[in-house]
């Protein structure tokens, strides 16, 4: 297969500076959760295995389930750290040449489930003795190499899901995009990820880096966790911005559902590289491919608190509990379509009280509401069985329950109402009651105003209606508004997107 247009969401900056703390670090606190027991896959361009990143030191054995094998020419050997290892680039590689080291890959790997290593050194001179982890040091590393000399292509990295799926990893992490514009049903890597979703995986894949152009945003499907980068400075590291290159919504493809679903680090990131006399083996870079690790590594805390939750349940935990107050590179607060759901807080995902479900079956419908057809949704599923859109009611976009909301009101269409389902993960016995916020020019109507449970996995509905207020003036086409169920213990947000066609 010849390599296709799909890219590494690479480095823009390449600079020798600490990071700003992450909440992870709150996880680790409060509750001792390092994402033991997860098994993260990582596809991209190779990894450095010797290097200290990738020690094992106090790691338990590999999981009982796993699969998966060390087979990698650019491997001597996995641990207990690394416990896999696959190339599935011989084709993208001048003939004769083994697998490198990338800088990519590496760096990636790092952040998502790094070992601690206690000095980074960097520019040749000693610094400060500093602690490196990934934000999951205790998770497996399974590592399976997509990209090469000539690229990427599409098959490599859909072999590459299935190949992970069949080694039983729980999360999936890819800092991998395209940009030419293809529909779910063209790509086979949009098929394995919703492969990957049907068996219960997790994936996390970045934006892409060709913001601020509205529509840039990769990797859309809505089973995907889509993540965008910010970036935080060491003076003020709750002062979050979203820069200039983090690509931005709306999607081409997905017929209605907000992209990107939330932000992570992706500024300045400090991780591992290949091992050289010439450099050090600590470096800072920057991309959505540094944000995309970064949120593998937290779904994998969330799984590892919660291993029986689906990746809908583990996705929304992200979400609906993330920070809100980021503006954007010209200074003003980010739009949903720049910052998604806002900027990951790992110490609330990991207990988000409510979450919206949602089974791998509902998408078909969706799918089918896009107007692709039998052949090409059964493209799309494979290898769940086969089925027939005509038999079925389509699902709207705005319908998926998801943690976001994304509405278009038109003179036509003034009102829209969609229903949502949230099932309790919290206290079993709770309340919840409705917060709101709207801008100038709409209204958000939540009915019921209050949420009452008596059990853990309780589920209740809820109907949110967006609605135009006759005569007065709207200050933009695309509008933000926010629903939050509140209790003593939890806040709950889902970002509402509003396209107002008048």
């Amino acid at each position: 297969m010849e390599p296709t247009k799909i890219a590494l969401l690479l480095v823009l900056s390449f600079k020798l500076l600490l990071a700003a703390a992450a909440s992870h670090d709150a996880v680790w606190s409060t509750t001792s959760n390092m994402g033991e027991g997860v098994v993260i896959g990582v596809l991209d361009d190779g990894i450095d295995a010797g290097h200290p990143s990738f020690g094992d030191e106090g790691m338990p054995p590999p999981p009982a389930r796993w699969r998966g094998r060390c087979k990698h020419a650019g491997v001597a050997a996995c641990n207990n750290k690394l416990i896999g290892a696959r190339d599935f680039t011989r084709h993208l590689r001048q003939p004769g040449t083994a697998p490198r080291a990338g800088t990519h890959g590496t760096h990636a790997s790092s952040i998502a489930a790094g070992s601690s290593v206690r000095r980074a050194p960097g520019g040749g001179a000693p610094g400060p003795v500093v602690e490196v982890s990934g934000v999951a040091p205790r998770a497996h590393l399974a590592f399976y190499q997509v990209c090469a000399a000539r690229g990427c292509s599409r098959g490599s990295i859909a072999h590459a899901v299935e190949a992970a799926l069949a080694d039983r990893v729980d999360v999936l992490s890819l800092s991998l995009g395209d940009d030419d514009g293809l529909g779910f049903d063209e790509d086979p890597a949009v098929a394995a990820t919703f492969s990957a979703v049907m068996r219960g995986v997790v994936v996390c894949a970045a934006a892409g880096n060709k913001g601020p152009a509205p529509g840039s945003v990769a990797n859309d499907a809505p089973w995907i966790l889509t993540d965008g980068a910010s970036a935080s400075s060491q003076s003020s590291p709750q002062s979050a911005t979203i820069p200039a290159f983090s690509s931005r919504g709306p999607s081409r493809h997905n017929g209605g559902v907000l992209k990107p679903d939330i932000v992570g680090p992706g500024v300045d990131i400090l991780a591992a590289v290949p091992r050289s006399a010439r450099r050090p083996s600590f470096a800072s870079l920057s991309g959505t491919s540094m944000s995309a690790p970064h949120l593998s590594g937290v779904a994998a805390l969330v799984k590892s608190a919660h291993p029986t939750w689906s990746p809908a349940a583990i996705r929304s935990a992200i979400m609906t509990t993330a920070d809100t107050s980021l503006t954007d590179e010209t200074g003003t607060p980010a739009s949903y379509f720049a910052m998604g759901a806002g900027l990951v807080n790992a110490a609330k995902a990991v207990d988000p009280g409510l979450v919206y479900d949602i089974s791998p079956e509902e998408y078909i419908p969706y799918l089918c509401g896009l107007g692709y057809g039998d052949e090409q949704v059964n493209r799309i599923i494979y290898p769940a069985p086969a089925v027939h859109c005509a038999g079925m009611e389509n699902t709207e976009a705005k319908d998926l329950n998801t943690p976001s909301i994304m509405v278009t009101l038109t003179e036509d269409r003034p009102a829209v109402t969609v229903t949502r389902t949230v099932t309790n993960v919290g206290v079993a016995r709770s309340v919840y009651r409705v917060e709101v916020s709207a801008p100038k020019g709409v209204s958000v109507t939540v009915i019921p105003g209050e949420l009452e449970f008596d059990e853990v996995k309780q589920k209740e509905s809820f109907a949110v209606t967006v609605e135009r207020v006759p005569g007065c003036a709207l200050v933009s086409e695309v509008l933000g508004a926010q629903v939050a169920w509140v209790s003593g213990e939890h806040v709950v947000r889902s970002p509402i997107s509003i396209s107002a066609k008048f």
